[in-house]
């Protein structure tokens, strides 16, 4: 068995950086949470998720929206109340997270059948993923890009202090 020793001082106060910047990954988990609030945004503007552009609407949907004055628009409404106005984020020294409040949510991110009671029951909802990711956990590959860009800035940052 072979045993090398590193008898640098340099090496080893950048090994000591990494390590410490490991311990505390907190910076980076607040820009990596502002990053996935920004991609979602992009996503509500682009009206695209993770696999690609959304579903359209339904010719009933977007008649009864001519009607009352909002056809054309945005497939996922932008209110100051609505789905996009809700999306949260939120951090801690290891981990990222985003979301929404909104009961519905789920139903626009991963799609599924409306209950009987509901004011279009039985209907089928496709999904519209305005949350960088899809139904398996995968995120969107700018999400992804833009997450390792973010840790790779911390690491070196540590190191190059």
């Amino acid at each position: 068995m072979f045993q090398i020793d590193i008898d640098s001082q340099a090496v080893l106060t950048a090994l000591a950086r990494l390590q410490q910047a490991t311990s505390n990954m907190s910076p980076a988990m607040a820009n990596i949470a502002q990053a996935l609030a920004s991609e979602s945004e992009r996503q509500f503007q682009t009206e695209t998720g993770p696999g690609g552009k959304w579903p359209d609407l339904r010719d009933t949907t977007k008649m009864l929206r001519e009607r009352m004055g909002k056809w054309p628009g945005k497939k996922l409404q932008l209110s100051a109340g609505g789905l996009a106005a809700s999306v949260q984020t939120g951090h801690d020294g290891q981990s990222a997270w985003i979301g929404s409040n909104k009961p519905y949510a789920a139903m626009h991110q991963f799609g599924g059948k409306t209950s009987p009671q509901s004011m279009i029951p039985n209907k089928a909802i496709p999904a519209r993923p305005f949350l960088p990711f899809d139904a398996t956990g995968t995120l969107s590959s700018n999400a992804q890009d833009t997450i390792m860009e973010i840790i790779q800035a911390h690491l070196e940052s540590a190191i190059n202090r």
